[in-house]
């Protein structure tokens, strides 16, 4: 199959309509606002508040149809990226011929709204494998592909590994590298890298005190208050729930900025390798070695 001098098509993927976390929500929603809201709230008139109730549910759906991604091809003389609806709507660029691209590699990324668990994150059992782009005018794009599985660190899905093993054979029958700009490592340097990446974002008590300090925060300016002889209002209420979201808010904004850091190091490490992988096939020397001397001789 051939489109428009892309020659022929090598590998189709067709990503899930939505992720796994919008799903969950859209779930929950549903409940809440069919089942719970009629039982616990009608009797009070509190629903449907003329169909107020209906608006965070609307607005999920909607989400889901703004970021619902395109299929991805690979195609002999490119490849078209997957984009949500929403970025399509814009005109946003998809294929892009493989004359174009500089670096083509694997790269880490990290479930959409797993910042918003630092248990697992911290584990790096919600990081995935999917395909870096990177074109000669210095622009990167990521592939993403629907988790294969959330149990290993670093996972590869059945999507990646066949989209993958379909660009690099292609490359490999052109004799073009996938890697032309590639950071040479040490082995020193890859140890170091590979521990970084093994360290936990946030340490256990940490998510611990984010988590459970907001009911003892609340508890406690409301008993404070109660015995400075106030009365306890809905604004001070508010307020004490603003103070109490402080901590998880802030060991979610560091988890995600050390996820970010510990993606990028993956990805790294992962162009290098792609790099000696075809170093190796080629029959080429493949790094220097920990103490900075030229690689010994194959």
């Amino acid at each position: 199959m051939a489109s428009d001098g892309r020659g022929p098509l090598l590998y189709a993927y067709r990503p899930i309509p939505a992720n796994p976390m919008s799903i969950a929500l859209l779930i929950l929603l549903v409940a809440v606002t069919f089942v719970l809201g009629p039982i616990a709230a009608a009797p009070e008139g509190l629903w449907p508040l003329g169909g107020l109730c209906f608006l965070p549910l609307a607005l999920v759906v909607l989400a889901i149809l703004a970021f619902k991604p395109s299929p991805m091809y690979v195609y002999e003389e490119g490849i078209e990226i997957s984009l949500p609806f929403w970025r399509r709507l814009l005109g946003e660029r998809r294929y892009f011929p493989w004359s174009e691209v500089r670096d083509v590699y694997p790269s880490s990324y990290e479930v959409a709204g797993s910042f918003m668990s630092p248990f697992a994150s911290s584990a790096g059992t919600l990081v995935h494998v999917g395909i870096g782009i990177e074109t000669k005018d210095g622009r990167r794009r990521l592939v993403r592909f629907t988790p294969g599985a959330i149990r290993t660190f670093r996972a590869e899905s059945p999507g990646y590994q066949g989209a993958m093993a379909a660009i690099r054979d292609r490359f490999l029958r052109h004799g073009e590298p996938m890697v032309t700009s590639a950071r040479a490592l040490a082995d020193r340097e890859v140890l170091a890298m590979q521990a970084e990446t093994r360290k936990p974002l946030v340490s256990i008590s940490g998510v611990f005190l984010a988590f459970f300090l907001p009911p003892v925060l609340v508890a406690g300016i409301l008993w404070a208050t109660t015995a400075a002889g106030q009365g306890i209002t809905t604004p001070l209420v508010l307020g004490a729930i603003v103070v109490a979201l402080i901590p998880p808010v802030a060991s979610m904004v560091q988890t995600l900025r050390r996820s970010e850091r510990r993606n990028a190091i993956l990805t790294e490490l992962a162009k290098f390798q792609e790099s000696l992988r075809e170093r190796a096939a080629g029959g080429n020397p493949l790094h220097e070695q920990a103490d900075g001397s030229p690689p010994r001789s194959r």
